[in-house]
């Protein structure tokens, strides 16, 4: 929930208790000179007073609504031989970035790494050198980055997908077809 809609649950909730207490009040003929209606005399004066107190309970209640956050997960667990091992995302991370940075082709190199149901899911965002087949970099980088792990932290892989951003600088000065004969 943003800020934005917390603001709202908050005004919302606050005319709510507001509207529930004014109601509890007609229901119990509180004298309020602009309010003698129907709703004070008997038994409609009870059904308003249960109807107000309902009210304000639930406005109450989403005064002090919490969102409860599942505790964030940014490590995978690992059983050892003298107990659990806990690795981090940001060491998942470094892992996959340095296999994958060392790959032929690749100008730069991220890894954003996700909890899935069967093991981890890593995406790869890799901008690639000018004149280098894609499909074939983005499988060997899938294949490396996803047996350097599992054969260094023994944590299962689920899947890999990989987002080529961009061509990169291969530091030398690229030609560009100008669509003349020259």
């Amino acid at each position: 929930m943003n800020l934005f809609d917390r603001l709202l649950l908050f005004i919302l909730s606050v005319l709510a208790l507001v509207l529930g207490v004014a109601v509890v009040l007609v229901g119990a003929a509180v004298p309020i000179s602009w309010v003698q209606m129907e709703l004070t005399r008997q038994p409609y004066n009870i059904v308003t007073m249960v109807v107000g107190v309902v009210t304000a309970l639930i406005a109450i209640r989403f005064l002090f609504f919490r969102r409860r956050r599942d505790p964030k997960v940014d490590s995978v667990m690992v059983s050892g031989d003298h107990g659990p091992i806990r690795i981090t995302y940001d060491t998942l991370i470094q892992l996959a970035n340095r296999r994958g940075s060392q790959l032929r082709g690749v100008s730069t190199f991220e890894t954003i790494v996700r909890q899935g149901q069967g093991g981890l899911i890593l995406t790869l965002r890799m901008r690639v050198l000018p004149d280098i087949d894609i499909a074939a970099l983005a499988k060997e980088a899938q294949n490396a980055v996803k047996s350097y792990l599992e054969e260094t932290t023994h944590v299962p892989v689920e899947r890999i997908l990989v987002q080529v951003t961009e061509l990169g600088d291969n530091n030398r000065s690229m030609r560009v077809w100008s669509g003349s004969g020259a």
